[in-house]
């Protein structure tokens, strides 16, 4: 009996011991940690914006699960570096976390780990401006900065829920008939107004004449067309000739109901178009209620508002 029973002791250590070795030559485990980190909106395609960490045996691949925003994130197979897939999709307005999932896995074994990234919500204007960026940046809340047309259409194009007011694209395109008499507050009456709850921030004009002693201002009316208009942002005293592009720092003056924009010009001629349809209101002077009706026609102005204040 004792034979029996040390002969089975020894065969049980046996197997032991072959299971422990042989869990020690296939372990094939993988480690990988959670990555969680915060980057400005607003970035560049292509941008790294971290690597996913990860040890295990053999080469390890990596690829994305899933993704949410879908079509946000790239990342490297080999590496594990993640980079930015579509820059348009990283915008704290819209998704102010992007996250994904990501699979990592060697010869045999396979586990998952998770991407995290919080946008920081930084001042979309001045992200999208180049040429004009160091004026913009160096304006006080209330100027008006002069940037160009590039930029302007950037503006128009990448900041979201955009509105165009007082002009058409169409009309502005057009050559001007003839210019507006000087010393005027003038308001397109298109049907171009602001949204609700709308924050102007840029316009363009097109000055026709004597556009070096020019001053203009910027007028919003939460009323109708013709009444209840307000300064806009600060005075401009700087404008030329031809087509002149605004943005305007630290917009802060939201619509309270439908909006409408008007434009005050002294010491100078917008530009002026006959347009059978079309009407503008307007008044001699620095004005706040416009009581001349001017029929077929409109004058070369425009502004961009948002619902969202992305600044």
């Amino acid at each position: 009996m004792k034979t029996i029973k040390l002969f089975t002791i020894l065969l049980f250590t046996f197997i032991l011991a072959c299971s422990k070795s042989d869990d020690s030559s296939n372990n094939k485990g993988i480690n990988a940690q959670n990555l969680v980190t915060t980057i400005d909106e607003n970035p560049v395609n292509g941008d790294v914006i971290g690597t996913l960490q990860a040890v295990g045996d053999g080469t390890l691949s990596f690829a994305i699960a899933s993704q949410t925003v879908a079509g946000a994130l790239n990342i490297n197979p080999s590496t594990g570096v993640i980079t930015v897939a579509d820059a348009s999709l990283f915008d704290f307005e819209t998704n102010p976390i992007i996250s994904a999932s990501i699979s990592i896995i060697n010869a045999s074994n396979s586990t998952t780990a998770t991407a995290t990234f919080n946008l920081n919500d930084i001042d979309d204007i001045e992200s999208f401006l180049s040429t004009s960026k160091s004026a913009y940046s160096s304006a006080n809340d209330g100027d008006w900065v002069i940037i160009t047309e590039v930029e302007y259409n950037n503006l128009a194009n990448s900041l979201n829920d955009i509105n165009k007011s007082a002009m058409t694209d169409l009309d502005y395109s057009a050559t001007p008939s003839s210019g507006t008499f000087s010393d005027a507050t003038i308001a397109n009456n298109d049907g171009l107004t602001i949204p609700n709850g709308s924050y102007i921030f840029a316009v363009k004009y097109k000055m026709f004449s004597e556009a070096s002693g020019a001053t203009i201002k910027i007028k919003q009316s939460n009323t109708n067309i013709s009444d209840g208009y307000l300064d806009l942002g600060n005075t401009l005293n700087s404008t030329t000739i031809g087509d002149n592009f605004l943005v305007l720092k630290g917009s802060n003056m939201p619509t309270t109901s439908t909006g409408y924009l008007a434009i005050y010009e002294s010491g100078g001629q917008l530009g002026f178009l006959n347009v059978i349809g079309k009407n503008i209101r307007a008044i001699n002077g620095d004005a706040n209620n416009l009581n001349i009706n001017q029929g077929d026609s409109t004058v070369f102005y425009q502004g961009l508002s948002t619902t969202q204040k992305q600044w």
